[in-house]
């Protein structure tokens, strides 16, 4: 991981039947009973259970970490960094694995070494998607990013994963998810077990 390098007409017709021999009948307020408001319904599951809310705090402890040089050389728009790791919980004195993640990112703006950024972050109960920008690639600067659906038990999620670099190769993230559903049979298969282990590619490789 070279992270010192470049790296969205209905018309409504009105029926004015005005045929001789209608009989007006009175006022229309005097028949008509108001018209209720619309509750507001808080989101459920498949089984009619709420939905919840979650927050995972987790760190991302990258074993690969490549800036992709393409087009012309040297850091150019089109260039990518490609990065993926083991996700470890942060609660306790020793962390231990609670999932992976991996994604990519295209440089958009040279100016601001920032581009657009899309990762998946793979849990006991299914997956996260996340995308945006983020500025300061490969080691990028503290941002907000969109959760923007998943699998399992986060398959309507929807939220925000706040991102912030302790060390080249150890990101800290606080996924905040709406609508989390029950857990599902058959969603139990640890889908992270066992990461297989991997040389990290870091900074002076």
């Amino acid at each position: 991981m070279n992270i010192a390098g470049r790296p969205f007409i209905f018309l409504a017709v009105a029926v004015l039947g005005c045929s001789a021999g209608l009989a007006l009948m009175g006022p229309a307020s005097a028949d008509v009973a108001p018209r209720k408001t619309a509750s507001t319904v808080a989101p459920h599951t498949d089984d009619g259970s709420p939905a919840k809310s979650r927050t995972i705090r987790v760190e991302a402890q990258l074993q690969v970490g490549e800036e992709i040089d393409l087009g012309a050389t040297g850091r150019s728009v089109g260039d990518q960094f490609v990065f993926s790791g083991n996700l470890m919980s942060t609660e306790g004195t020793e962390g231990h694995s609670v999932g992976r993640i991996g994604g990519f990112c295209v440089i958009d703006d040279l100016e601001r070494n920032a581009g657009q950024c899309v990762s998946t972050a793979v849990l006991a109960g299914g997956q996260i998607t996340i995308q945006g920008e983020q500025a300061g690639i490969p080691a990028p600067s503290p941002v907000v990013n969109a959760i923007t659906g998943g699998t399992g038990e986060f398959r309507n999620a929807r939220g925000q994963v706040s991102q912030r670099v302790l060390t080249p190769a150890t990101w800290r993230l606080t996924f905040e998810v709406s609508d989390v559903q029950s857990h599902q049979m058959g969603d139990a298969r640890d889908p992270f077990e066992a990461p297989m282990p991997m040389p990290p590619s870091l900074p002076g490789k």
